[in-house]
């Protein structure tokens, strides 16, 4: 007989001298451990508790990432809503790029399209939409979403801000690389929020790669990562320098060239 679980205690099997105490009533109100060769194995309920707390502590659980447009109650398109994602949180399934099926996870789907990221989490703001034929699957921001046929309801993300006491940095519009005092820690990754309605005017120098004296959020504009009317996170990875910077038009926003620099970074 396979040995079973009682009551999600630790399995522990005590030897023949503790169970001469247990028999005698030594070790006080007992808490039942697994069922073997017909014989059940029993805890001091005391200590079956600390154990338990014990590993609690130990091992602290992920963040529930759980939630989706189903278990919320949200049935018909056309609806808006808004889920805070607690740091830390485990991922869950989700189908489809960019638009979502309804039993997708909501907070792991916002960090596959680059909203937030797990280590911070966020409060996420989404819309219903009707459902798709079908949904294309990919990899993106360390998240594989599913490909799947058609389904009756979809979401989609509209936007993301940190939650209160978050760990991602609110800056705003102005704000650069050399600014936040990052710029010679090449290789370090730094979470940013920016906030909505803001100005695309100043000026930045790149594509893609730009260089430490730019506007992040202009950068993660013109690179798609955010729009300037509901802002967003974003992660900033430091660079070292390049030989030059290609500047380019994209998503409203003009780039400038520029020769060789010494600090540089991307966004996403």
């Amino acid at each position: 007989m396979r040995p079973q679980i009682y009551g999600g205690k630790p399995v522990v099997i005590w030897r023949d001298s503790v169970f001469s105490l247990l028999a005698r009533g030594l070790l006080g109100s007992l808490a039942p451990i697994f069922f073997h060769n017909d014989r059940m194995y029993f805890m001091p309920t005391r200590l079956a508790a600390a154990i338990a707390a014990t590993v609690a502590l130990a091992s602290p659980a992920s963040a529930d990432w759980s939630a989706n447009l189903i278990n919320l109650g949200q049935s018909a398109p056309g609806a808006d809503g808004s889920i805070a994602c607690p740091a830390g949180g485990s991922f869950g399934t989700v189908w489809g790029t960019g638009t979502y099926t309804s039993d997708s996870s909501i907070c792991t789907a916002a960090v596959h399209f680059g909203w937030i990221q797990q280590a911070t989490g966020g409060q996420v703001d989404y819309r219903t939409v009707p459902g798709l034929n079908s949904y294309d699957g990919s990899a993106q921001n360390g998240v594989t979403s599913q490909p799947y046929g058609s389904w009756s309801l979809s979401f989609q993300i509209t936007g993301a801000r940190a939650l209160t006491g978050g760990g991602a940095r609110s800056i705003d519009w102005g704000t650069t690389l050399d600014g936040m005092g990052v710029a010679e820690q090449p290789g370090s990754s730094h979470g940013v929020i920016c906030p909505p309605g803001g100005s695309t005017s100043a000026t930045i120098w790149g594509s893609d790669v730009y260089t430490s004296d730019s506007p992040i959020c202009i950068a993660a504009t013109h690179r798609g990562v955010i729009d300037p009317v509901n802002g967003g996170p974003v992660t900033v990875t430091v660079l070292g320098g390049q030989p030059t910077y290609l500047g380019t038009g994209r998503n409203g926003v003009l780039s400038s060239d520029y020769p060789a620099w010494p600090r540089s970074f991307i966004v996403q």
